[in-house]
């Protein structure tokens, strides 16, 4: 399974600005007679004339085709080194004429008659929008140009060294936050009828609890399971973002449990809670655009109106900064011992927290942790947000903080970031509008009595 993604790739570059006839000539002829470093003089300037011909094409929609698709294909072929050098190009060279703002600023200003106000309003917002912007705007109209817009931004944040790209990023950001419109975006069931390709693309990406096998594939794919994607008709192909479904009898608890092969399938008409497991980004150029909150909603909706016997909306939920915030914060804020009334010293914490032998802890010992945990979950902040961001996402989707589960991931990465620690986040279908702006406007975090209880125990 790990060779998939370069063979994914590669798919999806053959499949992007593919033409035919002399067209593909030219455009190949050109792009083969550039260094894929663009560390010469002289390939700068040739692609400087390209990105300008983009702005102000001239010959008409052909040509204007002609020249975003011959920048396309050799981007597409540029190294790391070349890419820089390109995107360098249009963050330095195309931004907006701050002469012709300011110009169009003053005329606003002065004028007094309203229509003229109005003209000037949209000569303004003309000039505001930068030369890049229409260069990228190009490619969207291309065979797979949202998807080659979507990858360029997940360069731009992969290479994007001291805000090297900070308005190139901006306009990206701009144009991917249109086009990925909730209105635009569309709820797909994944089955184990789906094609291969699209199954082959869920083990690739799920990036919460690795799919080990397409056996385990199809065990997610179960009658007591489901699985829902965002889709994209201009991506067609590609899985926006998927949430992982259990449909069972009773609050989960510990994921291998969970995902346990031996455990035989139920009949979901019977089934009282329904357990999100695993959401997954599959778009780095996405980050930061919100699809995620609709997700969730748009699934419990689903799921509701399909089986009215399920009452429980919850989550099993890895908490991925407990041991960096317990190993890089709670030793600088010994204060917070004293607060919680934990009279076992920093060093004896620490001391557990390396030794890695979190099963075989005392009770006294581990209700320190899930108390430590809890205050993590519940009172660590950043600017009023929830710290772990997990807990961030789910609190301002409406949930809030139901349990704590000790040792409810045994897997290496789950004892590495939470000593094994999950919780589960619960959305109450009638609280989760007041949930959400007691967490979003009035900062409140939202937990259950249980994990209050811990705090002060």
């Amino acid at each position: 399974m790990d060779n998939s993604l370069p063979v994914i790739r590669n798919k999806t570059i053959n499949s992007v600005f593919k033409v035919m006839g002399e067209m593909a000539d030219a455009i190949f002829s050109w792009v083969g007679s550039i260094n894929k470093d663009l560390t010469r003089d002289q390939d700068i300037s040739d692609l400087y004339e390209k990105m300008k011909e983009c702005v102000n094409p001239k010959g008409g929609e052909i040509k204007a085709r002609y020249n975003t698709i011959s920048l396309g294909n050799l981007y597409l072929n540029l190294s790391d080194v070349g890419k820089i050098a390109f995107l360098k190009l249009l963050e330095e060279k195309f931004s907006a004429d701050r002469f012709e703002i300011d110009e169009k600023i003053g005329d606003y200003i002065r004028e007094v008659n309203e229509n003229g106000k109005r003209k000037y309003e949209f000569e303004l917002m003309t000039v505001l929008e930068s030369p890049r912007l229409r260069i990228l705007k190009q490619f969207i109209s291309l065979p797979d140009g949202l998807k080659f817009i979507v990858d360029m931004r997940a360069d731009v944040i992969r290479l994007n060294k001291n805000q090297l790209f900070f308005s190139l990023e901006k306009d990206l950001r701009s144009i991917l936050s249109y086009w990925f419109d909730i209105g635009l975006l569309d709820l797909h069931q994944i089955t184990w009828d789906s094609p291969a390709s699209l199954l082959e693309k869920l083990i690739l990406y799920e990036a919460v609890h690795a799919i080990s096998s397409w056996d385990d594939l199809r065990d997610r794919l179960d009658s007591d399971r489901r699985c829902f994607s965002f889709f994209h008709y201009k991506m067609s192909r590609e899985p926006l973002i998927f949430v992982e479904v259990a449909l069972i009898d009773e609050m989960a608890t510990s994921i291998q449990m969970l995902l346990d092969s031996q455990v035989p399938a139920k009949d979901p008409k019977n089934a009282k809670v329904a357990i999100f497991y695993s959401i997954s980004n599959t778009q780095r150029g996405l980050s930061g655009i919100s699809l995620g909150n609709f997700l969730i909603k748009r699934v419990v909706n689903k799921l509701s109106e399909e089986f009215q016997n399920i009452k429980i909306y919850a989550t099993l939920s890895p908490i991925p900064g407990f041991i960096r915030w317990v190993v890089n914060t709670l030793p600088h804020r010994l204060e917070l011992l004293d607060d919680l009334k934990i009279t076992v010293s920093i060093d004896e914490i620490m001391s557990y927290v390396n030794a890695k032998q979190y099963a075989d802890l005392s009770q006294d010992i581990k209700n320190l942790f899930l108390k430590l945990c809890a205050y993590y979950l519940v009172r660590a902040k950043n600017s009023d947000k929830a710290l772990d961001p997990v807990a961030h996402f789910h609190l301002s989707n409406g949930a809030i903080i139901k349990q704590l589960n000790w040792m409810a991931d045994i897997s290496e990465k789950g004892l590495s970031s939470s000593m094994g620690i999950m919780v589960n986040y619960h959305y109450e279908l009638s609280k989760i509008d007041d949930n959400y702006e007691n967490y979003v406007i009035n900062k409140e975090i939202n937990c259950s009595k249980e994990v209050l209880s811990l705090l002060k125990r």
